[in-house]
């Protein structure tokens, strides 16, 4: 089986303001690239439920992008963009929340890929929130920023499409 599927997973709470970053940006993703019909990329609103979503993904997966919300110190629609290997490595030290969801994403793929094979390339996009309270839809600054942060994302599809034509 050949594995080259890049499945984007947008996760958040849409009734808690930028907390919904990730569901949002799926959303927008789906409706942009819907008539494109795009093969090997497959876009999943993950809701608030890591667990669930983890354990429903296919073997056939090269590429694992996940957008969420994330607590730091930068400016809301801060992107932050980590690698699975160094997520381990920032929960590791407290410094930092890397979700607001009950049981984390870190966690989450620590438990599946006991039970799952999980793709090689996990990339994660971290989202500095603004408004983390009960109200549909995202803070303006989200809203000014999310053009922004869906490139970063496709930049991100992208390359291992143009490094795989290239070879």
């Amino acid at each position: 089986m050949q594995h080259n599927k890049t499945v984007i997973i947008g996760f958040g709470n849409i009734l808690m303001g930028d907390e919904g970053i990730g569901v949002h940006i799926i959303h927008k993703l789906e409706t942009e690239y819907k008539n494109y019909k795009i093969e090997n990329i497959e876009f999943i609103d993950g809701g608030t439920s890591c667990m669930d979503v983890f354990l429903s993904l296919e073997n056939n997966i090269s590429k694992l992008i996940i957008i969420d919300a994330v607590i730091g110190d930068k400016n809301p629609g801060y992107i932050y963009k980590f690698y699975y290997s160094e997520l381990e490595k920032i929960q590791s030290t407290g410094i930092n929340k890397i979700s607001l969801h009950e049981l984390n994403i870190i966690d989450a793929l620590k438990s599946v890929k006991e039970i799952i094979q999980l793709p090689k390339k996990i990339i994660f996009f971290g989202i500095q929130p603004k408004d983390i309270k009960p109200q549909i839809g995202l803070s303006e600054e989200l809203k000014k920023k999310i053009n922004n942060i869906i490139k970063s994302v496709m930049m991100e599809v992208r390359n291992d499409f143009y490094s795989t034509k290239i070879n």
